[in-house]
């Protein structure tokens, strides 16, 4: 199998990408550069939140990072300012609840800000009036940050990159066209069912890994391997990305009673809509640092993981299903989400064992170039490690910086 992918804009060589060394993980210097120069919303394409999670007209910390608040106005029109207030300097928004208005105000001193930052005043606080009063309230805005809007997504970007990022966006959109799913990137007439938020112990990166792994699959997950047919698997690369599309298995879940009902379920819900069923079974797509959408054939998920410290994340998980899905196939939303959740029960002993031993091979003082990814089997089935670990790589003088400076 080709173990290179070239397209224009970007090439890839999974033969030629380096492994990352034990000292990358679970490293609390490294771990301090990735969150000051991987995960701030101004030095890379970051996810932040979507539309579908957003109020209109209110305010919400960001999905991805409680260090940023997104507020969205009448019009969809979203921000994203830092959410620490400029009086003392105190979080302003302590959970993930959505708030219904578009101002933000600090319960601690009664402090408010308007949706786009701006400072509207502070109880019993002399701002001053005039020309040096205006200054004093422009220098205490919240500090904003560039988005980047694409599908409903919102990425919190380095404005110096723009147009690569667009470019890389517009790379997924092309691989979904190809393949006849370029609808599977929206979420229009489509709703939230559940979110679960997830904790993990080991390093972030592991979880990023597991997901750009499809060799494990066939041995490892009965139910999505009769599900998913591995044997078909494309690979598509951009800078900032890795996608797998997967079409249906001939068993159709026959190994899982939760897959099985999804698959039959998919039967009927398109035979009631008048439409043939797509035989694409999922377009799983990482945009790095921190995003994971899985497109799956009746189902969207945002998956999302949230740096907690070196050796602790959280994935947070947001399912979203067809709004007639329910009403047209009763309990088809729920065996779905099961059949999810059965293979995420899987995928935590893969993911978090993958920190175990890499912390064992360092206490050991074995180096990493020993073990390799699989790029000779059918359809590279981890190349997305390779290209994440290129990804990573060619960013650490950045992650080495921000280590230096935090």
């Amino acid at each position: 199998m080709p173990t290179a992918w070239t397209r224009p804009g970007h090439a890839f060589d999974a033969a030629a990408a380096p492994v990352l060394a034990p000292g990358a993980y679970s490293n609390p210097d490294v771990f301090a550069g990735e969150l000051a120069r991987l995960f701030a919303p101004n030095s890379g394409l970051v996810y932040l939140s979507h539309d579908v999670l957003l109020p209109r007209n209110g305010h919400q910390r960001a999905d991805s990072d409680p260090r940023i608040v997104l507020t969205r106005d009448g019009s969809g029109r979203v921000n994203a300012l830092a959410n620490v207030c400029t009086h003392a300097c105190r979080p302003l928004v302590d959970d993930d609840e959505p708030v219904p208005h578009a101002w933000i105000g600090c319960p601690y001193h009664d402090w408010s800000f308007r949706g786009d930052g701006s400072l509207i005043g502070g109880g019993n606080f002399d701002f001053g009036s005039g020309p040096e009063g205006a200054a004093t309230r422009k220098a205490l805005a919240l500090p904003s940050f560039e988005l980047l809007t694409w599908h409903g997504f919102h990425f919190g970007v380095d404005a110096t990159r723009l147009d690569g990022y667009r470019a890389d966006l517009a790379r997924i959109d092309d691989d979904f066209a190809k393949r006849g799913i370029a609808d599977w990137l929206d979420l229009d007439g489509w709703a939230v069912a559940a979110t679960h938020h997830d904790p993990y112990r080991g390093d972030w990166k592991t979880f990023l890994e597991v997901f750009g792994d499809c060799y494990h699959v066939p041995p490892y997950h009965p139910g999505l391997a009769s599900f998913v047919d591995c044997g078909t698997i494309e690979w598509t690369f951009g800078d900032n990305f890795h996608a797998q599309f997967l079409q249906l298995s001939r068993d159709r879940g026959a190994r899982s009673p939760h897959y099985r009902n999804w698959s039959e379920g998919l039967h009927r819900y398109y035979q009631l809509r008048g439409e043939p069923a797509p035989e694409v079974a999922v377009g799983w797509v990482g945009i790095y640092p921190n995003l994971m959408f899985e497109a799956y054939n009746g189902l969207k998920v945002l998956s999302v993981v949230v740096p907690v410290s070196a050796d602790e994340f959280v994935n947070r998980v947001h399912f979203c299903l067809p709004d007639d899905m329910e009403r047209l196939v009763p309990g088809l939303a729920a065996d779905i989400i099961d059949a999810y959740e059965e293979t995420v029960v899987e995928d935590r002993a893969l993911v978090e064992r993958r920190s175990q031993g890499i912390n064992t091979a360092a206490s050991l003082g074995l180096g990493m170039s020993r073990y390799k990814v699989n790029l000779s089997g059918d359809g590279t089935l981890e190349a997305g490690v390779a290209h994440f670990h290129d990804w990573w790589t060619r960013r650490s003088d950045l992650v080495q910086a921000g280590a230096a400076t935090s």
